[in-house]
């Protein structure tokens, strides 16, 4: 895949890589690495963020990894990221996914390098931080842009909001 190599080029540029070694069983099960939960997260972050401030893309990120410690969600970045209704083919129905950038029928490649550079860099910050002393969502597991009214926010308790997201736990 295209965006793997791009990452894996990144990412061996930067320091980020040694840095990625130090993180725990606890954060990732042993048979998931780290690059690739990056690129999950980093992926999630672009298409959901990438115009957000740098607390607006941590934001994204730390309600992904809320989910990831959720019991009601899978237990990886990559398994929340790409949660979907599947077709009789296996593939994600359209709109039908918990984070909609993965299901709109567009391609998933990001365009813009240097907001996808940048993302990277949140979400290794997102994965290497994280913690329940600094979640700045105060532990959400739901987001959704402030244009928009979804059904099922009176379900939720809101958090916060944060540049063009409103956030829920």
């Amino acid at each position: 895949m295209k965006v793997t190599s791009l990452i894996a080029t990144i990412i061996l540029g930067s320091a980020m890589f040694a840095q990625a070694e130090t993180l725990t069983p606890k954060q990732f099960p042993v048979n998931v690495t780290y690059v690739e939960q990056l690129q999950c997260m980093a992926l999630n972050i672009y298409h959901e963020a990438r115009s957000d401030s740098k607390l607006g893309q941590e934001a994204v990120g730390m309600t992904t990894m809320n989910r990831v410690y959720h019991s009601g969600y899978p237990s990886t970045v990559c398994d929340v990221v790409y949660q979907a209704y599947l077709d009789g083919d296996g593939h994600p129905v359209i709109n039908r996914c918990q984070f909609s950038w993965f299901c709109d029928g567009r391609s998933d490649t990001p365009r813009d390098i240097v907001r996808y550079q940048r993302a990277i860099n949140t979400a290794a910050f997102v994965l290497q931080t994280n913690s329940d002393s600094r979640d700045i969502t105060d532990g959400a597991i739901m987001y959704h842009a402030a244009y928009v009214d979804p059904y099922w926010t009176d379900a939720y308790e809101r958090t916060v909001r944060i540049d063009s997201h409103i956030f829920y736990k």
